[in-house]
């Protein structure tokens, strides 16, 4: 009788705790979600997508996405939302002399490789430090994300992410090294602008048909590039996939790829924009931007792949001479 009633009561007590848990990973997704939204719609309207700070915000919110697919209950979700919330704020209000110190661990993580904090800390010292701040933002929050891994499963399982880390740290030391700019903090646009979207939050696993979530997201795009549309000469939609869904064919990520980059191109054409000024195109698993050990779990491998799996929208601006003055109505 008692062994019941203590059974009884574990159920009922432990069951709130279920239901807490049920509320709040939703609404870390939404978070994120939110976030992500915030952070493009600072790329269109006004920051070049190679921003530091805008890099890191990014990084931080690709970090909490992967963790919260992973189910952590580490407390390093809530930590990297509000590393990504405070450093998009403080965009939004154009704030000057926004830090560019980076927390070398966050809950749930160890601080690791001095020896990589160390070079990236040399780099940020560069009078062209502005050459290679994209991958440096990036490395930072790798390594962090690296310090997780390493506490949650060892260094077995972190030793992809190290190498994530040291192939942007190689990146940004060459583009620091042969740049011929002005030496600044922010890099001013470029003639061309790229960004970039995670398909995880716009297409379904393996699927090419639009996630109803991901229109606002679209809409945002499609009013950026019409205000944009006197100086774009071209926009540029290249599908990227991960490298585990080609089930030894990779004509099937190609595809794919193809299939999702045609998709974004049908619906921007549907709100305005001529079909003859967006190239859609897919390259498949053919140009990660990480790597990751096949010795890894099946899952842990989806979770790791997750930055590969894009879209980026490239747009290809005219020169000053071919500006056309009259925008896409």
């Amino acid at each position: 009788m008692y062994k019941f009633l203590f059974l009884l009561c574990s159920m009922i007590c432990a069951t709130p705790l279920a239901q807490a848990a049920e509320v709040i990973l939703p609404e870390q997704l939404h978070q994120i979600e939110s976030l992500q939204r915030h952070a493009d719609k600072l790329t269109y309207a006004e920051l070049d997508a190679n921003n530091y700070h805008l890099a890191k915000a990014r990084s931080w919110l690709n970090l909490a996405l992967s963790e919260y697919y992973d189910k952590d209950t580490s407390g390093i979700i809530s930590a990297a939302i509000g590393q990504a919330e405070t450093l998009l704020d403080a965009l939004e209000k154009h704030q000057t002399g926004i830090t560019m110190d980076t927390p070398m661990q966050l809950p749930g993580s160890d601080t690791v490789r001095t020896d990589l904090w160390d070079k990236i800390t040399t780099l940020k010292k560069r009078d062209r430090f502005s050459c290679g701040q994209l991958p440096i933002a990036q490395a930072e929050v790798y390594l962090v994300w690296t310090g997780h891994e390493k506490a949650e499963s060892g260094w077995s399982h972190a030793e992809s992410y190290v190498r994530s880390v040291e192939d942007r740290i190689y990146t940004a030391q060459v583009a620091i090294d042969n740049c011929t700019s002005t030496p600044i903090v922010v890099l001013p646009p470029l003639p061309v602008e790229k960004i970039t979207f995670s398909t995880d939050v716009i297409f379904a696993f393996n699927r090419s048909t639009l996630e109803p979530s991901a229109l606002s997201r679209l809409d945002e795009l499609t009013k950026s590039i019409k205000t944009k549309a006197d100086t774009l000469e071209k926009v540029v939609l290249v599908g990227h996939t991960d490298r585990l869904r080609s089930d030894g064919h990779l004509e099937r990520n190609t595809l794919l790829s193809v299939q999702r980059a045609e998709s974004i191109k049908q619906y921007l054409v549907s709100k305005g924009i001529p079909a003859d000024k967006i190239r859609a195109t897919g390259v498949g698993s053919a140009q990660p931007i990480v790597q990751c050990s096949t010795k890894m779990s099946k899952e842990k491998q989806v979770i790791c792949l997750q930055p590969n799996r894009r879209v980026e929208i490239i747009l290809n601006r005219k020169k000053a001479a071919e500006v056309n003055k009259e925008p896409v109505k």
